[in-house]
Formats: C-alpha cells, sequence, structure tokens
C-alpha cells in the first residue's frame, strides 16, 4: 500500500511543480526563506553591489588619484638593473626587508617594490632609470577604505567572517529566487521581459522577475567568489575533492653552500634568466624569505602585468650559488579542472579579461544587487506591510 501511494504522489507532485508550482507546500517555503533572506541581507547586498560597481575600476581609480605613481618621463635612457633598484632601497629603508620588485607594465610605467616593517607593508614605487624612490602608496585612501567595506564590511577579521556568511546567504537567497522565479510551464516566458504600460506595481514585479533570471548565473557566480575570498582554505579543499589542484612547491637553495662563496648579485641573476630566456621581458624578482628559500625571477614572454599568465616563465636560483635550479614555463603546466577554476574566479570576478567594455558591462550589471533588494522589499511592502498597515489604522479608528 505505500508503495502505491509514493507512487502515485510523485507523478502529482512533478505535475505541479511543472504546471502551478504556487500550490505546492515546498514553494511555498522556499519562497519564504527566500523573502527573509532578503529583508535581513538587503541592505548588506546593497552595499555590495555598489561598493564591487566602483572597485570594477580599482586600478584605474588608483592611477586617476595617484598619477605621480604610475607616469614618469623615462626618456630613452637605459632602466636601472635590479643590484640598483635594490640599493636604493636598502639604503631608504635600512630597516626593512624587501619581498620583492615588480617591473614596468603596460599600465604603469614605474618600479613597483614591497618591503615589510614589522607588521607594515610598505607599497613603494621608484623610477625605472634614477632608481629614485617616488613615494609610497597611503595604507589609508578613500580606495583603501572602499576595499575594506567591500571585502571585510570595515570590521577587519570579523568582519570578513560575516561577509563570508552573508556571501553563503546571498547563494541561498539566488537558489531558492531561481524555484520561486518558476511561473509554471504556460507563464515562463512572459516572466523574462517586463511590460511598461503595466502599473507600476506589476512593473516592479516584472523587472524584479526578470532580472533575477538573466542575471543569475553572473550573480551566483560573484556570491560563490565571495565565499572563496572570504574562505580561501576551506573553498579550495572543497575545489581539491572534486578535481585535485596541482602542487608545485618551489626548488630551494642548498643550505650548505651558505657562506661558501660570494652571494650573487640580483643583477647577474635577472641576467642570467635573460639569457635562459630570450626576447622576454623581466617582471618580477622576488627575494628569499628563508634560508631556504630560492630566488624567483619571473619573465613574461608577451605582456606583464595582466591576469594572463600563460606568457610566464619562473626561473628559480639558489640564493647562495645563483646557480639555477628550476625552471617552470606555465604554458606547460598540465592544468586540472580545478587548477583552470581557481584561476578563473579572480578575473572573472572584477571583469580583468576584455578590457574597458567588460569593465564597464561588469559594473553596470553589478548594480543588479541593489535593484533586485529595491524591486523585492517594494513586492513585500505591497503584498504584506501595507495590507497590515492598512488593517491595523482601521482597527485603531475603530
Amino acid at each position: 500500500m505505500r508503495t502505491r501511494r509514493s507512487s502515485s504522489i510523485r507523478p502529482v507532485f512533478v505535475t505541479k511543480a511543472v504546471r502551478r508550482p504556487q500550490s505546492l507546500g515546498a514553494r511555498r517555503a522556499l519562497f519564504q526563506v527566500h523573502l527573509w533572506l532578503g529583508v535581513a541581507f538587503g541592505l548588506y547586498v546593497i552595499v555590495i553591489g555598489i561598493s564591487g560597481a566602483v572597485l570594477v575600476f580599482r586600478p584605474e581609480l588608483q592611477k586617476a588619484t595617484f598619477p605621480q605613481f604610475f607616469h614618469v618621463d623615462r626618456g630613452a635612457a637605459r632602466e636601472a638593473d635590479a643590484t640598483t633598484l635594490i640599493r636604493a632601497l636598502n639604503d631608504a629603508y635600512p630597516r626593512g626587508r624587501l619581498l620583492g620588485i615588480d617591473w614596468p607594465t603596460y599600465r604603469r610605467d614605474t618600479v613597483l617594490a614591497y618591503i615589510t616593517e614589522g607588521a607594515r607593508l610598505r607599497t613603494i614605487f621608484l623610477h625605472p632609470v634614477t632608481a629614485a624612490i617616488i613615494g609610497e602608496l597611503p595604507e589609508r585612501s578613500w580606495i583603501t577604505r572602499l576595499q575594506d567595506l567591500h571585502f571585510d564590511l570595515l570590521g577587519g577579521p570579523t568582519g570578513r567572517l560575516v561577509n563570508g556568511v552573508g556571501a553563503l546567504c546571498l547563494v541561498g537567497m539566488l537558489a531558492t529566487g531561481l524555484v520561486v522565479w518558476w511561473p509554471g510551464i504556460e507563464r515562463w516566458r512572459r516572466s523574462l521581459s517586463i511590460d511598461f504600460r503595466k502599473s507600476w506595481k506589476r512593473i516592479t514585479w516584472e523587472t524584479h522577475s526578470a532580472v533575477g533570471f538573466w542575471m543569475f548565473s553572473l550573480l551566483m557566480l560573484w556570491a560563490i567568489t565571495g565565499v572563496e575570498f572570504a574562505f580561501p582554505r576551506q573553498f579550495r579543499a572543497a575545489i581539491n575533492a572534486i578535481s585535485p589542484l596541482t602542487r608545485l612547491p618551489a626548488p630551494e637553495s642548498n643550505l650548505s653552500r651558505k657562506g661558501t662563496q660570494p652571494v650573487p648579485t640580483p643583477a647577474a641573476l635577472v641576467d642570467q634568466a635573460r639569457a635562459r630566456v630570450p626576447g622576454a621581458r623581466v617582471g618580477r624578482v622576488v627575494l628569499p624569505a628563508t634560508d631556504r628559500s630560492s630566488t624567483l625571477v619571473l619573465m613574461a614572454k608577451r605582456l606583464h602585468g595582466d591576469y594572463d599568465t600563460s606568457d610566464e616563465v619562473l626561473v628559480y636560483f639558489d640564493q647562495y650559488t645563483g646557480d639555477v635550479i628550476g625552471t617552470r614555463e606555465q604554458a606547460d603546466i598540465r592544468r586540472t579542472l580545478g587548477d583552470t577554476l581557481m584561476a578563473t574566479l579572480g578575473p572573472v570576478h572584477v571583469g580583468a579579461f576584455g578590457g574597458a567594455g567588460v569593465k564597464t558591462l561588469w559594473a553596470a550589471l553589478a548594480l543588479s544587487f541593489p535593484l533586485l533588494v529595491v524591486t523585492g522589499i517594494v513586492m513585500w511592502w505591497n503584498r504584506v506591510v501595507a495590507d497590515r498597515w492598512t488593517a491595523s489604522r482601521d482597527r485603531s479608528i475603530q
């Protein structure tokens, strides 16, 4: 009897889900979840959407705010070598530890260096020819405050944790929204567009429905990458469980050779890297962080400073002898699906893969977050709050 009853229930449920989903209790329950997530996290979603739309242009905003750090008159003189640059940095910051140097890119004329002093990270710009220090990127500016708002909700590590929980709730909001959106097989096409000839209440409903459907994939991608930014270790572990991530540890220096001969100059290592990868441009030098670490010289065959790393060649040197202890061509690495996914998330999140046109489109589409929140709250107010408000006022008058 139980088997017959359960088998007869399934076709009825499927029929209702396909034709009349509004009559299903499960659908009504998911609607309540969607509604109250939207009400509870509406302000959060608006803040994240608007701040994200602005931060799509973060590199351009930094260049406009601090032009002296990005544009200099280089002339035709030869660029300063790595040893000269490092000497200038060591003289200016004797108590700091130099992490590495980035050479000029197609977006920046200057040399960029990173130095730590205790817990403080300094971002320093140098003239590429004279090695003169131009200045430091301020630790606090309106751009960094906007970044702190978007990533950490102005709350540091605790704010980032809250942001991650908010991103998870946003994933749930979008998933339940897709279920709630389905109007039935006979009416689904009407939920893809907006008829501006109708009343403003109907237009509000159709805007929420149509924008939610057409933007679902991109909004879900942004929500999932938000989870990854807040919980990177857990996210990588989840991806690794599905598609193993490739681990490529850097080769180590031979500690037994420490002090046995003069330490090679960074300029000499760069020259070796140029000889090993002819025609490429030096992009970055990363100095050893420990006694066993190697010195890394990154060479770019085409363009340095973009999100595409397939043209990069990593040359590793023993920090004590200057011997090449490893060369890694990024294009030759066999990447898993998980590797490709992790490498794609960042550029796709900020629209850094198609120039100014994609960035402008991404910024405009990010505003669908606050649009959905506003239309959703207006719908809730019209359908629930307004009626209860009117009934309560009528009772008070009586």
